[in-house]
């Protein structure tokens, strides 16, 4: 967990000089598999490397006081280690299996030839998508998974602001397509 969050890492020993990159954005959860075969796929077909960056979610303010309402009774029962833990408990929006599936993520992507850097980022998908853009001029594609681009998490004007930002491709999935492009929907 520790590990994400200040992580900025290269794997398969770095990116060549000059060569283009896709842009991979979405959130540490239990979905993070989810859309990367797409992603892969077309920096196979386009010969470009793959920049995962995470992004938390929107802020849960209810489940941060069900959180906090929840130390406290752990707290007044005086169990008050497990009371320290929960209240404060990562905010980030990483759960804990984040590091088993960005590592079968990475590994993914090193069986298929694909160099990948993971970044992460404290602001929201738009806003660190636009700092990355700014920072590595070899991105070439913006893909947005599903986690990213469902209802709740990016609006239509969020999508306006980073498409005239961005001045690059900008691919969104839904999760219907990340179904089908990973191949596990049934006919």
């Amino acid at each position: 967990m520790v590990m994400l969050k200040k992580m900025q890492r290269s794997y398969a020993g770095g990116f060549e000089m000059g060569k283009r990159q896709v842009l991979f954005v979405t959130h540490c959860d239990n979905n993070l598999a989810e859309g990367v075969s797409y992603a892969i796929e077309l920096a196979k077909a386009m010969d470009e490397d793959i920049m995962l960056l995470f992004v938390p979610k929107r802020p849960n303010h209810i489940g941060k006081l069900e959180n906090l309402m929840t130390a406290v009774t752990f707290a007044e029962a005086g169990e008050h280690t497990t009371a320290r833990q929960i209240a404060t408990e990562d905010s980030w929006g990483m759960e804990e299996g984040c590091d088993k599936e960005l590592a079968a993520v990475v590994e993914k992507c090193l069986n298929e030839g694909i160099h990948t850097s993971v970044h992460t980022s404290a602001l929201d998908a738009i806003s660190g998508t636009r700092k990355l853009l700014r920072e590595y001029r070899d991105i070439d594609k913006v893909v947005l998974s599903p986690a990213i681009t469902a209802a709740e998490n990016v609006t239509s004007k969020d999508m306006s602001r980073l498409v005239r930002i961005a001045s690059r491709p900008i691919v969104t999935m839904t999760r219907q397509a990340c179904a089908i492009a990973s191949g596990k929907e049934k006919a």
